[in-house]
């Protein structure tokens, strides 16, 4: 996939909500809620998994 094609790929948090609710037949607040009760690090702190060792 090329740079373009990948930029044009992301999403806002707005959409990947509405998305989800849909494929789940929930209202984005139902997924907004559920999300709220995990606790999801920044992307600064994660931590790289080689998937394939």
């Amino acid at each position: 996939m090329s740079r373009e094609a990948h930029a044009a790929a992301i999403i806002s948090d707005e959409e990947l909500t509405a998305l989800l609710a849909e494929a789940e037949g929930r209202r984005p607040e139902e997924i907004e809620h559920g999300a709220a009760e995990f606790e999801i690090a920044p992307p600064e702190e994660a931590i790289a998994v080689d998937v394939d060792e």
